[in-house]
């Protein structure tokens, strides 16, 4: 509780004193002032900026629903397992509001749900999640100090450079929410740089800082996390982005038996660039050190891709990657993903398939190269199909137990697509479907084809 009380008494602090040093510069920031607006989607958080109309100028509100319909089949790479096939319906549901308490300050929340239905006869209740949520609550003030500082106090979201090990707070809610509870400082310096420190403060019982309406004790992790975040941006470079980190994570108080213990450091870079009119690349490094349920780590990763831009009327494009995050006759000495454990290009591999041999979400001791196509065949519809061929860097199998192979290393193919069609600006439709087909990691109790099939509907307002 002594962690707990600090953290709220550091809020406290800085809100006062913040908000006290940001009112004597109102006049002077009013015309620079811009409010944060979420750019792209952030784990499918589709949400209309500009909110409802009607409201006065202090005011800014939107709602956001969305109904999917999820079906997936052997997702243990075994169709003999009880329960190997799932079908549920889930109908996600936001109202968000963000106040300008002056023309520097804004009070942001946001409140959801995300209810399930599971068809499973095995189960005595169905329905399950049926809890309203907080994942926004927090304050934002600018010019600080009579600077360019932006601080963000409270429940928000992250998502920094590519996303690829900064984007989720809460691994085990599934596409529900995404939070940090976080104190988040920015400061923009000369030559087009900014500066963040973030420290992160996540507990792993949902009620831990705002207690959920009809609270189920769901846990949205495996174990408590807190954390620090040093992220420098430079777009000085035409055309070139230059990131750099520095990431400490620290777990403890285990909540369930896949949860871990220790700490983590992680250093890296990114580097994105817009070579010409039709060639991008990018560019991820990240080396970690640390140690993890009383074991030494040490780690290495990347995640790098080159985009072809045709240009035409159809948008077509086409991107190679490769993506390798360490592994290790160990899954606890695996590269940590540290805040990066989502689904950020499979929803039948990440979380099903990668815990066979480690946490779910890690998706580590991978090298993965994909081939990617996207193209719009309509002026309404957006077509993203990709190819994927998984390898370990290691096998951990001791004596080809635990559903693995004694010795193979080629874990599988991928096939996935995307459809998407939207009918105007706050409406619109998306399919997706996967298949896995696995390779010869697996032992012969884990050799059936994965499938995953989701429809869902959006609306925004």
């Amino acid at each position: 509780m002594k962690t707990k009380r600090d953290f709220l008494v550091l809020m406290i602090i800085a809100v006062v004193v913040i908000t006290v040093f940001t009112s004597t510069a109102a006049e002077a920031a009013q015309k620079e002032r811009k409010l944060e607006e979420r750019k792209g989607e952030i784990r499918h958080i589709e949400e209309a900026q500009d909110g409802w109309v009607g409201f006065p100028d202090w005011l800014k509100m939107g709602a956001y629903l969305r109904l999917r319909s999820v079906y997936d089949n052997n997702r243990g790479l075994d169709k003999n397992a009880a329960g190997h096939d799932r079908y549920n319906l889930r109908y996600r549901a936001r109202v968000w509001a963000r106040i300008l308490l002056s023309e520097d300050v804004d009070f942001n929340i946001r409140l959801m749900t995300e209810p399930r239905y599971n068809f499973r006869p095995d189960l005595d209740h169905p329905f399950t999640r049926n809890e309203g949520l907080f994942d926004r609550f927090n304050v934002t003030l600018r010019n600080a100090f009579d600077l360019p500082l932006t601080a963000t106090v409270g429940r928000q979201d992250l998502w920094l450079g590519s996303g690829w090990l900064i984007i989720d707070g809460t691994p085990l809610d599934g596409g529900r929410s995404g939070y940090f509870d976080a104190l988040r400082f920015t400061y923009d310096l000369k030559d087009n740089t900014t500066a963040d420190l973030i420290w992160v403060e996540n507990h792993a019982n949902t009620s831990e800082w705002i207690r959920p309406f009809n609270d189920e004790n769901f846990d949205i992790s495996e174990q408590d996390e807190q954390g620090l975040i040093l992220y420098l941006s430079n777009k000085s470079l035409d055309q070139t982005r230059f990131d750099g980190y520095f990431l400490y994570k620290r777990e403890h108080d285990r909540r369930r038996a896949t949860g871990t213990e220790g700490e983590t450091y992680t250093i890296g870079s990114f580097i994105h660039s817009d070579i010409d009119d039709h060639w991008q690349s990018c560019v991820e490094l990240a080396a970690q050190f640390g140690h993890k349920n009383g074991k030494d780590l040490s780690g290495f990763a990347t995640n790098s891709w080159l985009a072809y831009h045709f240009n035409d009327e159809k948008k077509n494009s086409i991107q190679f990657g490769y993506e390798y995050l360490s592994g290790s006759d160990d899954p606890d000495k695996y590269f940590d993903r540290v805040w990066g454990r989502l689904d950020q290009w499979s929803r039948i591999y990440t979380g099903p398939i990668d815990s066979i041999d480690g946490r779910a979400y890690d998706s580590s001791n991978l090298h993965r190269f994909v081939v990617n196509w996207i193209s719009n065949p309509t002026r309404k519809t957006e077509l993203d199909t990709s190819y994927h061929m998984l390898f370990a860097d290691e096998n951990p199998s001791t004596g080809g137990t635990g559903g693995l192979s004694k010795s193979g290393c080629f874990r599988g193919q991928l096939l996935r697509g995307q459809l998407k069609y939207r009918v105007n600006k706050n409406f619109y439709h998306r399919a997706e479907a996967e298949l896995f087909f696995p390779g010869d990691f697996y032992n012969d109790e884990r050799n059936d084809v994965a499938v995953f099939l989701r429809y869902e509907i959006i609306f925004t307002w």
